[in-house]
């Protein structure tokens, strides 16, 4: 891809303000320049990223300083951008290079809706457990979907239910005892059976749809701090580790966490469930790419 196709939009506002949208060209056909780095990952914490923006006037800084102020990143080529990341600022600083500012800003995602969502439940004797997502859902006020094994079968319960404490506690006591994973992302809950994708949808890499290189073998951690499946690049050798592949390829936000992909090269030739993916971009150089570590579906 041409280097003048990249597009970046950020937009930036604070809790309950109308905020404002940079990285269309200015007056002077130049648009901001924007550079930005995200980590999605099959864990039970919020994803994290970093966003670094040249010459923000005082208006747009003054926003940045608002109490739970959301940025929005959109990315992509010429006409077509779609979103790549939305999230709370947890931390903003502003340092002079020359003549021009940069602005780091670093993001959360669904810090807000995790912090602050409390719960207090009872249910009955009988009830399903997937009645009680659903209601965790409604009241974090993110859709939910679930991968094709993960409500099968839902536990009934066969002594009522009552719970009182935050959502990650929750859906922690909700998951060990329906054995699935649980994870947030994109701004959606995600309901899994360990191992499976999240939808069936299947999309294809290869070297015409975008891949960049020879796909990495590595070895993946499937230790604690995850989303019980595990999502951190281990050291060769590690009893928890899984196999798996890290393929790079061009900037594509369809593919996510959890999504189901082929990968056709001369290095690996199946399907995998993406288990973290980067995305790295810079509106005027280097990086317009993601960068993702995948696992082997089995029975695909």
């Amino acid at each position: 891809m041409r280097l003048f196709d990249r597009q970046v939009r950020v937009s930036i506002g604070g809790s309950g303000g109308s905020g404002f949208e940079i990285g269309a060209a200015g007056a002077n056909g130049i648009p901001l320049h924007v550079k930005f780095s995200f980590e999605k990952a099959d864990v039970e914490s919020p994803n994290t990223g970093k966003v670094t923006i040249w010459n923000l006037n005082r208006e747009h800084l003054s926003e940045l300083e608002k109490k739970d102020c959301m940025v929005v990143v959109k990315a992509g080529y010429a006409d077509s951008i779609s979103e790549a990341f939305a999230g709370t600022v947890t931390r903003a600083t502003t340092t002079k290079e020359g003549a021009d500012s940069m602005t780091e800003i670093e993001l959360s995602s669904c810090m807000v809706e995790l912090r602050d969502t409390s719960f207090s439940l009872s249910y009955a004797e009988g009830t399903k457990t997937d009645v009680i997502y659903q209601e965790i859902a409604a009241q974090m006020g993110l859709p939910m979907s679930s991968s094709a094994g993960a409500m099968e079968k839902p536990t009934v319960l066969t002594a009522g239910f009552s719970f009182v404490g935050g959502a990650k506690d929750l859906l922690n006591r909700l998951t060990r005892m329906d054995g699935i994973n649980w994870t947030i992302q994109d701004g959606a809950m995600q309901l899994l059976k360990p191992g499976e994708p999240i939808a069936a949808d299947c999309y294809e890499l290869n070297a015409g749809s975008g891949l960049i290189g020879v796909p990495k073998r590595v070895n993946i951690s499937v230790g604690s701090g995850s989303s019980k499946g595990g999502s951190e690049t281990a050291d060769a050798g590690g009893e928890s580790a899984q196999l798996g592949w890290e393929v790079t390829y061009l900037m594509n936000l369809a593919i996510g966490v959890n999504s189901y992909i082929h990968i056709s090269s001369e290095a690996v030739n199946g399907y995998f469930r993406v288990q973290k993916v980067a995305i790295d971009g810079d509106n005027y150089e280097g990086d317009w790419q993601c960068r993702a570590t995948v696992l082997e579906v089995t029975g695909a």
